[in-house]
């Protein structure tokens, strides 16, 4: 495993945890050795209660029995007589039940540090010279005020030992730990590294230029319910919706540029056969050809003027400037869309299957009409004569449908999925006649539908075009 980066939450971590158990390991050391500590001292002192009592029993090596059989090497007793006198003195040898132990006679300076022990009932811990430090007590007796002193040496050298042993455990706890918490911290935050360079590799990405591959972050192998799992899933989530708007922005603005396009071919082709009728015009001599352009040239100019409207349509809804819908009847509408289509158009034969009921629909009443005269526009422009065209209305369930078709040649394979975009048609009629569209009827068609909170669908073969309108029943 590769050593953290500095700086990086690993490297910050680490140092913390290790920091953190090396000072636990250090209060465990001192509270062990305290601990210890007060167990032996405490031993010592009920030792020195044994040894005070001893002290009472009648000697067996000075007048005034202050040595007795059975008592510790290096004890301490001391003794100052009612009339200021003192003396003081050391166990050397190891006593016997048959032999007392040898008395060493203390120095004068260390007899003074024993003496000065006030005989308050406590124990103190006194350091008498070269001896070391001792636990001593001081009680006042018929004879004087006896001094009774254990060492600690015992006591030191076990704390020593003691403390030495915690201190080796304690630093073989904070190496481990320390190469633990690098190999549990580093894996830890890999998922955490892997959403760092994902994100740094997403600001390299040039977004701006639309649809563009994102990468994504490899699920880490911990539990759904960890924070770092639902951090990945989050960010992953995050970046398939960017991406999914990148995409759609893409396909909007490739939409936009041809539909741009297409427009400006469609408004092209009447601007060029305007000015062209108009310089037919100016050239006539005679004035015979003169009115024939000017028929022309008023042809041009309202098929440009339909084709601007519908654009201004489109936009308008594209805008999302809704109108208030309120109760149509569907039968009403298209029964009189159906007559002016026959009226229009009498080489074609029209049908109709309507309910003895109304159908009345939320819609507005000039857009549903503009709904059903543009199918109907659409079935006689792009079929032959001798088609029929039936019209029909029915419900399903909460839902009003709104039927057109007809038995004509079909559409294209090739031409069916795009068939309500804007000009789908355009490539197929560059030059249009007085009976030829302006491409956009199908494309008014879902877009006003769509918002009237309905859906427009198409199914064609040979011999059967069918266009489905859903919208809410009122």
């Amino acid at each position: 495993m590769s050593a953290p980066r500095r700086g990086g939450l690993a490297a910050q971590l680490q140092p913390r945890i290790v920091l953190t158990v090396a000072v636990m390991a250090v209060l465990m050391c001192l509270a062990t050795v305290l601990g210890a500590r007060a167990i032996l001292v405490n031993q010592l002192d009920r030792e020195l209660d044994t040894a005070q009592k001893r002290q009472q029993g009648p000697g067996q090596s000075d007048a005034l029995g202050l040595t007795n059989p059975g008592t510790r090497v290096n004890t301490v007793r001391g003794i100052v007589l009612s009339d200021g006198s003192g003396l003081a003195f050391t166990l050397s040898d190891s006593s016997t039940e048959n032999k007392p132990p040898e008395a060493t006679i203390l120095p004068t300076a260390v007899q003074e540090q024993l003496f000065a022990v006030p005989a308050d009932g406590a124990k103190h811990t006194v350091r008498l010279g070269d001896l070391g430090e001792y636990r001593v007590e001081a009680r006042d007796r018929s004879q004087g005020r006896v001094f009774v002193g254990l060492p600690m040496s015992d006591i030191n050298r076990s704390l020593f030992w003691l403390g030495s042993f915690a201190g080796s455990v304690a630093l073989v706890a904070v190496i481990v730990v320390s190469i633990v918490t690098r190999e549990v911290v580093a894996r830890a935050v890999k998922p955490l590294v892997a959403l760092t360079n994902t994100a740094d590799e997403v600001t390299r990405l040039e977004l701006e230029r639309g649809a563009v591959e994102v990468p994504r972050v490899d699920a880490p192998d911990m539990p759904e319910d960890s924070e770092v799992t639902r951090l990945s899933t989050a960010f992953n989530e995050m970046l398939d919706r960017v991406e999914g708007a990148l995409t759609a922005r893409e396909e909007s603005e490739v939409k936009l540029r041809r539909f741009v396009a297409d427009a400006s071919h469609e408004l092209r082709n009447p601007l060029a056969a305007i000015r062209g009728y108009a310089e037919l015009a100016d050239r006539a001599p005679d004035g015979t050809d003169t009115s024939f352009a000017l028929g022309r040239i008023g042809a041009e100019s309202q098929r440009m003027s339909k084709l601007v409207g519908d654009l201004l349509l489109l936009a308008r809804l594209d805008a999302d400037v809704r109108v208030e819908p309120r109760p149509v009847d569907a039968v009403e509408v298209v029964l009189n869309s159906v007559s002016d289509a026959q009226a229009a158009s009498r080489d074609h034969r029209w049908q109709l299957d309507l309910p003895d009921a109304e159908v009345t629909v939320l819609a507005d009443p000039d857009q549903l009409h503009q709904v059903v005269v543009n199918l109907l526009a659409n079935a006689r422009t792009h079929t032959p004569p001798g088609t029929t065209v039936r019209t029909s209305v029915r419900t399903e369930g909460t839902s009003a449908v709104i039927e057109v078709a007809d038995d004509g040649p079909g559409i294209p394979a090739d031409v069916l999925p795009r068939v309500f975009e804007r000009f789908a048609r355009a490539d197929d009629a560059r030059a249009h006649s007085s009976a030829q569209s302006t491409g956009l009827g199908l494309a008014i068609v879902r877009a006003v539908v769509e918002s009237l909170g309905g859906t427009a669908t198409v199914d064609s073969r040979p011999s059967l075009t069918r266009f489905t309108v859903r919208l809410p029943l009122a």
